[in-house]
């Protein structure tokens, strides 16, 4: 009795699998293409390719750094129209995003001016993004040295 279950079983879950579960290509209602979503979501502003907008336009929005914040760091970084304000524990600071070449490349160069203490070694930096939601900055430090640090952020907004 029991073997005979099991053969009888085995048979319909066998059965089930070959047919696909009766959800056959010829029983779908849904009238548009395949690549129809697809093609509406690369239409959509918010989602644009990458190649067609500039950095800076990319770079709009506010940033939180992913670092853990120290008295000299910047925590949050703000990008309104090449405008740049931002603020850390100790560090106030503005200034301009302006559009800039590097071995080809495009390279945004920051400039910031910090009040409320020890800025790090900032001032002018490169701007790289990967993606459009992670962005770092290198910073090129002191006249002479051998380059400043990097901040790394990640978009939060806008």
């Amino acid at each position: 009795m029991r073997k005979a279950a099991y053969m009888v079983a085995t048979t319909v879950v066998a059965g089930l699998v070959l047919s696909g579960c009766g959800g056959g290509d010829d029983e779908k209602t849904d009238s548009k293409p395949s690549g129809a979503n697809t093609a509406a979501k690369q239409q959509s502003p918010s989602s644009g390719p990458s190649a067609e907008r500039t950095m800076i336009e990319r770079a709009a929005g506010s940033w939180k750094s992913i670092v853990k914040a120290s008295d000299s760091s910047l925590e949050t970084l703000t990008i309104a129209d090449g405008k740049v304000t931002a603020k850390g524990p100790k560090l106030d600071c503005t200034g301009a995003l302006k559009d800039g070449q590097k071995a080809g490349k495009e390279a945004p160069t920051l400039t910031l001016s910090c009040k409320g203490g020890d800025d790090g070694g900032r001032g002018v930096g490169t701007v790289k993004m990967k993606d459009d939601d992670k962005l770092a900055i290198d910073w090129a430090g002191p006249e002479g040295g051998y380059g400043g640090l990097v901040e790394s952020f990640r978009k939060v907004g806008g």
